[in-house]
């Protein structure tokens, strides 16, 4: 210990005065929004069935814009990254973060943030060696846990 007065307070540092919840997200929160309220869907245009399989993502398909998502439905964090936990029975999970971009309308373009997950997953499979054909798995959606992580909900067939 010094004789000397210390130059730092022992407090912590004052939160900024930028309101509650956007120095995190970028975004103030919505009160009408539930957490986990939101789930992005993928489904391949003119397709009968929902989800996307790993390769279809990779190979930049096309997806149906029936349902469009802006950014604030994301809540990205200030430099535009959703934060992705990838977790598979059996394995440690892994945590990715995902730019997300928008469309000059303002509404995220589905299939590079699909590619992007796509891309995520196929990292996680080969870092734990797990020997799936990319078309074999299939990305149904992504559910929210709290504003700006997200979890894929896959399946394999």
């Amino acid at each position: 210990m010094t004789p000397y007065p210390s130059h730092y307070s022992k407090r912590g540092r004052r939160a900024s005065s930028v309101g509650p919840g956007m120095a995190l997200t970028g975004y103030a929160p919505d009160p009408y929004r539930r957490p986990g309220g939101v789930n992005v869907k993928f489904r391949l245009k003119g397709g009968y069935r929902q989800g996307i399989s790993l390769s279809e993502a990779t190979d930049s398909a096309r997806l149906s814009r029936s349902v469009s998502y802006s950014l604030h439905d994301l809540a990205p964090d200030a430099r535009g990254r959703i934060t992705l936990k990838v977790r598979w029975a059996g394995f440690r999970s892994l945590t990715y973060e995902i730019p997300v971009s928008a469309e000059y309308d303002g509404y995220v373009n589905l299939q590079s943030l699909a590619r992007r997950i796509a891309r995520a997953i196929v990292h996680f499979m080969t870092s734990n060696a797990i020997a799936l054909s990319w078309d074999r798995v299939v990305l149904h959606r992504l559910e929210e846990i709290t504003p700006g992580i997200w979890i894929p909900v896959l399946t394999t067939h």
